[in-house]
């Protein structure tokens, strides 16, 4: 299992302003994958014994932040001012190798297990570029090119 993004005892807060959300300010965290035009990034993980699944938190310039609804504080009975164990991973979807590309690395078993050696951030950007391309024809050239260089680096190993 991957090491989680942060692990720390954090402190409910809440402004001072009528209808202010409860939440916990964590570190800058400039690793973070953010998507253009959104500083929320996906997290999964735990509060307390609080499971939080498909929930986002706002990496900022000034912090980090994850608001903490009224249903969690109430789960954990906890409240403004309480410490919270906070400890949460990436939750980013699994890529999924389009099918036309996957054909072609069945058929060569050695490269297929070369490329799945990559890690996931490589693997996004080969598939993304092949996908990208704008005619049928050239994304059967990028496959072409991009199983030629796989090849490529399985000989010279």
């Amino acid at each position: 299992m991957e090491p989680p993004i942060f692990d720390d005892v954090c402190l409910l807060q809440k402004p001072d302003v009528k209808g202010g959300w409860t939440f916990i300010t964590m570190p800058v965290m400039p690793h973070l994958p953010k998507k253009k035009g959104s500083t929320t990034v996906r997290v999964r993980g735990f509060i307390d014994a609080y499971e939080l699944k498909n929930f986002s938190i706002w990496a900022m310039k000034k912090g980090t932040f994850l608001a903490v609804k009224a249903e969690i504080r109430k789960a954990i009975n906890k409240k403004e001012g309480d410490t919270v164990k906070l400890t949460l991973w990436l939750d980013e979807p699994q890529m999924v190798i389009p099918e036309d590309f996957l054909i072609c690395l069945r058929e060569e078993p050695k490269i297929h297990k070369h490329f799945e050696q990559y890690p996931e951030p490589k693997k996004k950007e080969i598939t993304d570029w092949i996908f990208a391309a704008k005619t049928e024809d050239e994304k059967i050239t990028r496959i072409a090119q991009t199983l030629e260089k796989l090849e490529h680096e399985l000989a010279s190993q």
